[in-house]
C-alpha cells in the first residue's frame, strides 16, 4: 500500500522542478529577446550611411569568428585596451572600457553566429554563401603564381560587394555595443546609446589597405 504523505512530497517536488525550468526558460528568452533587439537596432545606425545613399549592403550570415588584432598574436585585455579611435580627439579604450569588457569583447565577438535577415533593416541583404568565399579565398592564396588564379580572382571580385561582420558585443547594460567589420580595412566600430538610439561613437581601424 502506497504512502499518501511520500507521493505528496514527490508531487511537490516534480512542481517544483517544472517551475524552476519555467523560470529559467523565460530568464533565457527574455535574454534572448533583448539581445535580438537591440541588434535590430544597431543595424539600422550600422548601416545608415550606405542606405541613405541608396546602395545595397550585402552581409554574410555567419558572423566573423576569426578577427584578429594584426600585431598580437591574440585578442587580449591589453591588446583591446591599447586601442584608439582613427580621428582626433583620440578616444581610447582604456577610458571606456574595463577590463571586464575587454574580455568579454575578446570571447563573444568570436564567437559562432548567424544573422537573420529579420534583424537588418530594409535594403540590407543577408547572403549565406560565406563558406563558399572563404573556400575562394582559401584556393585563391595556395593557387599563386598558377594559372588557375586568373580564374580564382574574378570568382572573388563577385563578392567585393560583400561585408562580414562579428556577433555584436554589448557592453555595461546595453549603453556600448561594438563590432568588427572587415570591409574596407577590417576595423573595430564602437556605438553608444544616446536617446534610446543607436549613434556611432568611433572606429579603430586594425589595418590599412
Amino acid at each position: 500500500m502506497s504512502n499518501p504523505d511520500l507521493s505528496g512530497r514527490q508531487v511537490v517536488k516534480v512542481i517544483n522542478i517544472v517551475l524552476k525550468l519555467l523560470v529559467f526558460a523565460l530568464v533565457s528568452f527574455s535574454c534572448t529577446s533583448r539581445e535580438e533587439n537591440e541588434i535590430k537596432d544597431l543595424m539600422n545606425a550600422v548601416f545608415e550611411w550606405e542606405l541613405g545613399r541608396g546602395e545595397e549592403v550585402i552581409v554574410f550570415a555567419e558572423a566573423e569568428e576569426n578577427w584578429e588584432i594584426p600585431w598580437l598574436d591574440s585578442c587580449t585585455v591589453e591588446g583591446m585596451l591599447s586601442l584608439e579611435s582613427d580621428v582626433r580627439p583620440k578616444v581610447s579604450f582604456k577610458d571606456v572600457f574595463t577590463e571586464v569588457d575587454a574580455e568579454k569583447i575578446c570571447r563573444e565577438g568570436r564567437q559562432a553566429f548567424r544573422f537573420q535577415q529579420d534583424m537588418f533593416p530594409s535594403g540590407v541583404k543577408v547572403s549565406s554563401e560565406k563558406g563558399r568565399y572563404d573556400s575562394l579565398s582559401k584556393a585563391f592564396y595556395n593557387a599563386l603564381g598558377t594559372p588557375e588564379v586568373v580564374e580564382l580572382d574574378m570568382e572573388l571580385k563577385k563578392y567585393m560587394s560583400y561585408k562580414t561582420i562579428s556577433k555584436p558585443v554589448f557592453l555595461q547594460d546595453y549603453r556600448y555595443a561594438i563590432l568588427y567589420i572587415s570591409k574596407e580595412g577590417p576595423h573595430l566600430s564602437v556605438f553608444k546609446k544616446e536617446g534610446g538610439k543607436w549613434v556611432h561613437y568611433f572606429t579603430s581601424t586594425l589595418m590599412l589597405i
